[in-house]
């Protein structure tokens, strides 16, 4: 049967205003216009949803091909696995899953061949990253490529066994053996196979030097040297002309280049990968239509160059003028290139005229606006805010340098000094305990060089280091670390106010009781690998102490139990209490919803307000247990009550019994408690005190994280009943994440101090610390985050709940720290200390858009959580594109960026859609709306109530910036003294004045005669001259 015609609507109902107005724009230019380009720059300034925008012109993209072509590809490219991960779903404007290709074009052969050929799809969503997908002859690549080249030249080959060796690669040999089993029973695309096949025929002298590679290997035991790497070589050349037969099969209707300007040597190089990638650019199918291109980035371009940066850094105008031929195509890109280069440089000279040049110059502005939004869109924030700050609230911190601090200072530079290592001011500035943390560093691999015949001087500063470093016995002990550094104690102190270390979750934005204080989790970015570690390990550590680890407790203690479990103990099932914190309860989330309370009795000042009123809404059905009982009894009422208010429903009862619950666990007990808890849900209950059950079922109503979960995801699904078995298990699933939390040793340390059996603790922990209010407000951040707003609701609730479940099951990070010691005269490095990153983390760095895609997801996820970590360390290479706001609106800048471009992408991280700092003014202005609206969800009623309410066009207000009491916070950690002092005065004059210089050479010449012009020619005046490209 045909597919219904595809109707764009759904896909562009979740866009702003401003949004819609820029794929308006891309798809006239792109699509309908009379002299319509093929390529488009969206430019955004970072953190305004270009995604989104790209979601817009694709569906407007299938909207238009609909009826011309039988089968439409999209082609998404970015730089790494994370960002394609977190895009995906928001890309794919498909009720339906979309067919989706990730990362290797030279496995293409195996998707086109399969049951879900892309041939059989009218639409296709293909994710690819330009590592892996054009530069093909640096590596190996991956034992499944390996394993199909290997299968499409059997029958070719005269050393088949040499072969089998040659193509192994690095794999061990039992996984080397199962990929090539699992690859011979897959089916292969013949059309690819066959252009793969002529092309290694025809390659001249190929097919000999692949025999004699193959021989050589065959007869070598080890293959090593010079030998793999010229297996290495010719496996990434057979790589290469895989993918050179496997492009021709695709046919790109829409290609979206996803922070584009990493793809540099791509679009301008004269390379066999950028000749790969234009023939995908350059796509015409049989009828005529032709590939167009999406480029999306905030920074297109090295939009600030400064006569300090290194020439291989890029230059700004060169980058533009390059951006610019490549947008404006082969046939007329230089010509057009030239012509805004010979307008731009006119536009300065009136600039340089000012103040008398102003008509003059504000004339060419125009001029040049109109030939660049042919061919680029962008929209910025900064006007948007009544202060035009755009909602950044900087705050600097005085700190303090001690005795230690400069004693540590002298002790490591001597090292250095002995050991012939760099200078290390700037390494002591960024952090203590320099020898604990400097592996990888040039210090650490001259101390191993040195370490079995050092210099009597390297021998006497090692013997003044190594006291002090972090002492593996102190931390065993959970004594405190006293670092000997100003910038890591004042992030002490700022991690750490407001009683965080002993958080489990951040506090709602709305509570449903009492008033919270707003606190914020940080992300901090520093130039230097070490930092992150160091800042993880510490904090991580000294929460663990404030948790109250250290009370009999040893640093390495293994886990002795975990009390949340679903086991058989001596012949009994152990964890039946644990089973309403795990297994909603639908009636009591309806009877004493929170929100619903705080709606018709609040607001309340405190829990105990809100537990008054639920208790009067409960009492009803205490009294119904207790009359239905028998003679007052232990009897199961401490862990079957809730389900025994809920077996009168037949639909509930069904669903206990049947395989829903049961494949949320997998301990052997698992299916024998849900049993149990159907057998005796159905008894008396074994207690005649109305007051002791109330009291229960009110813990359990407010405290349950399940029931919490239940009603959580009900808001974003409203036309789910609450005994829909969908929403149940998804609950469920978000329950028993849940026991991730609360089984963790320093969780354990922190419940058990308040002297409670631990089940009814975590009842209390979760009422007291208003956990529906958390989790409502997380279920409609992740309903938007990933990609969920009109999708069927059994759809959007499943994956928000394994989002959910993802967050709360974040394994700690391990981080290893050198530790030295003198012995016999030798530096030895003893064992290493392990310390544990759960407070805090650091972020992969660039380069593992492979090995550490899966962690960096991960770390995201949770950090776009309510939950651990607080702390997230990163350099700030490679983190364009990411998303950290949900939660999060405190950035530090460990060390300063060297120019305003970099200062805004750091903060682009966190200010963003709906960001932390948004939702909290929200509140502050609008939660009137939230206690009388009529959504089930009262961040859609709040966010409508600003909505009206906004006084600026375009929807940037209410979603990205509403003025209110919480900013972006833009936390500065710089010494008394330092030339970082003089820098950020410089960044902050650069950051009003750096959009002048768009287009231009030598900023800091034109910078610095603006700068001069301020006290001549008002902000406003200079702000006319602004190139503006946001789209009418």
């Amino acid at each position: 049967m045909a597919d219904a015609r595809f109707d764009p609507g759904p896909a562009l109902a979740p866009l702003k205003a401003f949004q819609r107005a820029t794929v308006d724009h891309v798809c006239r230019r792109l699509l309908t216009d009379p002299d319509a380009t093929r390529q488009f720059l969206v430019a955004d300034e970072v953190g305004l949803g270009k995604t989104m925008v790209a979601r817009g012109v694709i569906a407007r993209t299938i909207e238009a091909l609909w009826d011309k072509v039988p089968r439409i590809d999209i082609i998404y490219v970015c730089s790494n696995g994370a960002i394609a991960a977190q895009n995906l779903a928001r890309l794919n404007v498909m009720e339906r899953e979309a067919q989706v290709l990730p990362t290797r074009l030279t496995l293409l052969p195996l998707v086109l061949g399969g049951e879900n050929s892309l041939r059989h799809n009218r639409v296709n969503f293909i994710s690819l990253t330009p590592g892996t997908t054009f530069d093909l002859k640096s590596s190996s690549g991956w034992a499944r490529e390996r394993a199909l080249i290997l299968r499409l030249l059997e029958g070719q080959l005269a050393y088949p066994k040499g072969a089998i060796r040659l193509f192994q690669g690095w794999s061990g040999e039992p996984g080397w053996e199962r990929e090539r089993a699992r690859v011979a029973t897959e089916t292969v695309d013949p059309e690819i196979a066959a252009r793969f096949q002529m092309a290694v025929a025809n390659s001249p002298g190929l097919t000999a030097r692949i025999d004699d590679l193959c021989a050589e290997v065959a007869q070598r035991r080890n293959v090593e040297g010079d030998l793999r790497q010229a297996c290495t070589a010719l496996i990434g050349e057979l790589r290469g002309m895989l993918a050179q037969a496997s492009v021709q099969s695709l046919e790109p209707d829409l290609i979206i280049l996803d922070e584009f300007q990493r793809f540099h040597d791509l679009l301008h190089g004269d390379s066999e990968a950028a000749d790969l990638a234009r023939e995908l650019f350059n796509h015409v199918d049989g009828a005529g239509n032709t590939a167009k291109t999406l480029l999306l980035s905030a920074t297109p371009y090295r939009m600030l160059t400064l006569a300090s940066d290194a020439p291989e850094e890029g230059d700004h105008h060169r980058d533009f003028l390059d951006v610019l031929e490549f947008l404006f195509g082969a046939e007329d890109g230089k010509r057009r290139r030239d012509e805004i280069a010979l307008e731009m440089r006119r536009f300065r000279q009136a600039m340089q005229a000012l103040p008398a040049g102003f008509e003059n110059a504000r004339a060419l502005r125009e001029g040049i606006e109109g030939q660049l939004r042919r061919v680029i869109a962008r929209t910025e924030r900064v006007a948007e805010t009544a202060d035009r700050d755009a909602m950044i609230r900087e705050l600097r911190h005085e700190l303090d340098v001690t005795a230690p601090d400069l004693i540590e200072a002298r002790t490591i530079a001597a090292v250095a000094a002995a050991a012939g290592a760099p200078g290390t001011v700037d390494y002591w500035k960024s952090s203590p305990w320099l020898l604990n943390l400097m592996r990888g560093y040039k210090l650490a691999d001259l101390l191993k060089e040195q370490a079995k015949s050092p210099s009597p001087a390297l021998r006497s500063a090692m013997k003044a280091a190594i006291p002090l470093q972090i002492d593996p016995q102190t931390v065993e002990s959970y004594a405190p670390l006293a670092p000997a550094n100003g910038r890591m104690r004042k992030l002490a102190d700022l991690a750490f106010a407001n009683g965080m270390a002993r958080r489990l979750w951040i506090a709602p934005s709305l509570p449903y009781f009492g008033t919270s204080r707003p606190v914020s989790k940080m992300l901090i970015f520093s130039e230097w690998t070490m930092v992150p570690d160091a800042i993880a390990g510490f904090l991580s550590y000294e929460a663990e102490r404030q948790m109250g680890m250290g009370k009999g407790h040893t640093y390495t203690d293994p886990p002795t139990t975990r009390p949340l479990q679903f086991r058989r103990a001596q012949g009994r099932l152990a964890g039946l209490r644990a089973l309403q914190l795990v297994i909603p309860s639908p009636r009591l989330a309806a009877m004493a919803d929170p929100l619903a309370l705080m709606r018709e009795e609040g607001p309340f000042p405190d829990l105990d307000a809100l537990r008054h009123a639920a208790s009067a809404r409960l009492r009803p059905l205490a009294q119904d247990l207790t009359e239905q009982s028998a003679e007052a009894g232990e009897g199961g009422w401490d862990w079957s009550s809730p389900a025994a208010l809920d077996v009168v429903n037949p639909d509930f009862v069904a669903w206990l019994a049947g395989s829903g619950p049961r494949g949320e666990g997998d301990e052997e007990a698992w299916p024998d408690h849900l049993a149990e808890l159907l057998r005796a849900a159905r008894q008396p209950i074994g207690q005649k005190d109305v007051d002791q059950i109330l009291g229960h079922l009110v813990d359990v109503a407010l405290g349950s994280p399940a029931t919490c979960a239940l009603r959580a995801l009900s808001r974003i699904a409203p036309t789910l009943p609450l005994n829909d078995l969908a929403l149940l298990t998804a609950a469920t699933k978000v329950g028993m994440a849940f026991r991730t939390l609360f089984n963790q040793p320093e969780t354990q340390a922190l419940l058990r101090a308040e002297g409670d059996v631990y089940w009814r603790a975590v009842l209390r922990h979760a009422a007291e610390h208003d956990l529906q209010s958390v989790l409502d407000e997380y279920a409609h951040v992740l309903l938007e985050a990933e990609g969920q707003v009109g999708h069927p609701p059994v759809k959007a609730i499943g994956v928000i709940a394994e989002r959910m479940a993802e967050a709360l099951s974040l394994r700690p990070a391990q981080i290893e720290l050198n530790h030295y010691a003198l012995q016999r005269g030798r530096i030895v490095q003893t064992h290493p200390i392990t310390l544990r990153g759960r407070f805090a983390m650091r972020l992969a760095q660039k380069g593992e858009d492979e090995t550490g895609v899966n962690r960096t997801g991960l770390v995201r996820t949770a950090f776009n959580s309510p939950f651990k970590p607080f702390v997230l360390a990163s350099t700030s290479v490679g983190q364009e594109g990411l998303d950290f706001h949900p939660y999060c609106h405190r950035i530090v800048h460990w060390n300063l960026p060297g120019n305003p471009i970099d200062m805004e992408q750091r903060e682009g991280r966190v200010h963003r859609y709906k960001n932390h700092a948004v939702r909290l003014n929200l509140v502050a202005g609008q939660s009137p709306a939230a206690l009388g609206g009529q959504n089930t969800d009262p961040w859609a009623d709040m966010f409508s109530a600003a909505h009206g309410n906004a006084g600026r066009s375009g929807d940037l207000e209410p979603f990205w910036v509403l003025d209110g009491p919480t900013k972006v916070e833009r936390h500065i950690l710089s010494l008394p003294f330092s030339r970082e002092e003089t820098r950020l005065s410089w960044l902050n004059r650069s950051v009003a004045l750096y959009r002048l210089a768009f287009g231009q050479p030598r900023h800091d010449d034109l910078l610095a005669l603006l700068d001069q012009m301020r006290e001549e020619i008002a902000p406003e005046a200079l702000a006319q001259l602004q190139i503006s490209l946001r789209p009418d």
